[in-house]
């Protein structure tokens, strides 16, 4: 009686060492977008067929929701490739028209900005196009680095999503509760699992907070300065999707609502980033407030956290703080140590 004790025990203080030790090396191996993906297509399968077990077989329905996934992912890629198509395409019909317009923006930007930039600031769109074009040939590397690093991020997030519908598909339950290695992981696995489901949810929140911010400020205050922006429904919704992907979301949605406010005049894009800028530090704080009440923590925790683990692990660290802070108090919680 008291080896099977001990091997449990054994059993339970392992399974803590790995789910530690993997969760430390999501970061050095570059795999926090594998983890993120999966779990999330993951949640979805598994919500769906839940919902929907008493009029579906299993199968079925996690093959449903895999078609849903698809067509979801689909319809966001299109939605963004239509909108830059939109803009490149349809607002310069050809290029000495871009020309045009780029050194329009540029000229008047030099206007404005010579007396305090001097002569860092470029007359000309073809002087930008030089200076570009100077500086990738000397620091190609990083060009190749980044080029890298993108192809790995879409690589690891492809592989993650593969996994988590081959894994959800066919998935056989949980091992039976015995003094084994398994059980204790599958364990921890079902804790990370409840935790990344409560901060997927404050994720949404702050993904609507995000959309009603920016759709106020697009179809409200730029229009009252003067500025009518396009496809503003269109950024307003991709602003939404693009802010479910924590830090790399705002990251795209951003260039985006910039470059297009560019097209209209140098004042109407410094407005905007002014706007970004105000809105993103208050997401600080706002984030902090939605996480903490999914996951029973303060907002000084949750910052404290994310600072922590930004100075070890940078931006993958800010993004991961939220789950992997909460997963560690909800295992200290089970075992009412808090």
């Amino acid at each position: 009686m008291q080896t099977g004790k001990r091997k449990e025990t054994a059993c339970e203080l392992a399974s803590y060492l790995i789910a530690v030790a993997a969760a430390v090396m999501v970061f050095p191996l570059r795999l926090l977008p594998c983890l993120l993906a999966g779990m999330v297509i993951y949640q979805i399968i598994d919500a769906f067929r839940v919902r929907s077990q008493g009029f579906l077989r299993s199968k079925v329905s996690g093959w449903l929701a895999v078609m849903f996934i698809s067509l979801v992912i689909l319809a966001a890629l299109f939605g963004v490739f239509t909108l830059v198509y939109n803009v490149f395409a349809l607002d310069f019909n050809s290029e000495g028209d871009f020309y045009q317009k780029m050194n329009d923006v540029v000229r008047e930007a030099h206007d404005k900005l010579y007396p305090v930039l001097g002569d860092y600031m470029p007359a000309s769109y073809q002087e930008i196009e030089n200076t570009l074009f100077t500086w990738i040939q000397t620091h190609i590397y990083v060009l190749q680095n980044a080029g890298q690093r993108t192809l790995h991020f879409f690589a690891v997030t492809l592989v993650g999503i593969f996994l988590a519908i081959l894994i959800a598909l066919g998935s056989a339950g949980e091992a039976p509760e015995t003094a084994n290695l398994k059980y204790h992981l599958l364990q921890r696995i079902r804790t990370f699992r409840e935790v990344f489901s409560a901060v997927v949810s404050a994720q949404v929140k702050v993904a609507a907070f995000n959309a009603l911010a920016t759709g106020l400020f697009l179809f409200l205050i730029m229009p009252m300065l003067g500025y009518h922006l396009p496809y503003a429904k269109t950024l307003t919704f991709i602003t939404f999707l693009c802010s479910l992907l924590p830090i790399i979301g705002n990251l795209i949605s951003n260039t985006l609502i910039t470059l297009i406010a560019l097209s209209i005049s140098l004042q109407a894009a410094m407005v905007v980033i002014i706007f970004l800028i105000v809105i993103h530090k208050a997401e600080y704080f706002i984030n902090a407030r939605f996480f903490g009440e999914k996951i029973q923590s303060s907002v000084w925790e949750l910052l404290l956290a994310m600072l922590l683990l930004e100075s070890l692990f940078g931006v993958a660290g800010v993004v991961a703080a939220p789950i992997f802070y909460a997963w560690l108090k909800a295992e200290l919680r089970k075992k009412q140590l808090i």
